[in-house]
């Protein structure tokens, strides 16, 4: 049994608990059982019965309080191990958990602080051992850094990547599964008066992007036709390989796209996003434009198509990519996570 620990809110987003979602997954094929404590009910969708056979949802009181309550949860269910993937997890929770003979898997990108996990999982392209190095507590913490161990849900474990010559017809806009803070409708009002009026527009959102709505009736209005609107597709890796650019924030749905080997365009909308798209673009599988408060109509638009006509640098984009993501993320950590030797 392994007890998930996350938050999720159209506030925040939905990463933490789409990604909690493909390792639950990945775990119940090694043969563990899932409880999930944390987000309200209503952001449980029908497949989740299936992955988590008991969902508490877990107001946060503070830190040592919520670790306190999840060991004597640990105690109730049984569970010897948690994974923990919420960026309120400070050092006074950890030593709860420690002090009470858990062990965890934390997704932790900050290193400013200590961590005491016994797994440290961060997929960023930008994440580097030696970084860790000065905040590790525990001295047998296994470190599983970087985009090979991208945790992305079943369906990118098979796909086959876009061809990388394949010209660009139709775009990929999409910032994640919670508030997308105006960035699609700043993207679709910026760019499609400024292209060619063959090239589509495929809009993907979360059910509880509050800004739904307004985007649909916009794209109603002024769309022109060619721009198509998908709220929580069922197959979100089918839509990608439908695309042949993306332009998005830099969240989990980045890993996805490069999966895919869409080259991406990555505007941040919240700041957590900001080195991972950073490095993005450093090793040549995006551009980076910067974040959507700063960036202005007439850079989105000569950027755009700039990139747009460039084949060489796009093909080069897509094969960076899908060379980084596999894919198989989960189920490689997953493995790791159920070995009792790595954690009992």
């Amino acid at each position: 049994m392994i007890l998930f620990r996350t938050d999720a809110a159209p506030q925040i987003g939905f990463g933490h608990l789409t990604r909690c979602r493909a390792l639950a997954y990945a775990v119940r094929e090694q043969g563990e059982s899932s409880v999930m404590v944390g987000p309200d009910q209503t952001y449980a969708n029908k497949d989740d019965a299936r992955l988590f056979d008991v969902w508490l949802p877990q107001a946060w009181s503070d830190a040592e309080a919520d670790a306190i309550h999840l060991a004597a949860l640990a105690e109730q269910f049984g569970a010897k191990k948690l994974a923990l993937d919420d960026y309120r997890v400070n050092e006074a929770y950890q030593r709860v958990l420690r002090d009470k003979g858990l062990k965890w898997l934390q997704f932790e990108a900050r290193t400013t602080h200590p961590i005491w996990a016994d797994i440290v999982l961060n997929a960023s392209p930008a994440a580097k051992v030696e970084d860790y190095a000065p905040v590790l507590r525990n001295p047998d913490a296994q470190l599983l850094l970087g985009p090979r161990y991208a945790v992305l849900s079943p369906e990118f474990a098979s796909v086959q990547p876009r061809n990388p010559r394949r010209p660009i017809k139709r775009v990929l806009v999409t910032f994640g599964g919670g508030d997308d803070r105006g960035a699609t409708r700043f993207v679709l009002s910026t760019l499609l008066p400024a292209t060619p009026s063959d090239l589509s527009f495929m809009v993907i959102s979360g059910e509880h992007n509050p800004r739904n709505a307004e985007n649909l009736d916009w794209i109603k209005e002024f769309g022109q036709g060619r721009v198509s609107f998908d709220i929580n597709p069922k197959s979100v890796a089918s839509l990608f390989l439908k695309c042949d650019l993306a332009v998005m924030a830099g969240g989990t749905s980045s890993y996805e796209a490069a999966r895919c080997g869409l080259p991406m365009m990555l505007i941040t909308i919240a700041d957590n996003q900001t080195s991972q798209s950073k490095t993005w673009d450093d090793i040549g599988a995006a551009k980076w434009l910067g974040k959507l408060e700063d960036l202005q109509n007439e850079e989105l638009i000569n950027k755009f198509n700039v990139l747009r006509n460039n084949e060489q640098n796009l093909a080069l984009m897509s094969v960076a990519g899908s060379r980084l993501v596999d894919g198989n993320g989960a189920h490689k950590i997953a493995k790791i996570f159920s070995q009792k030797s790595s954690l009992n």
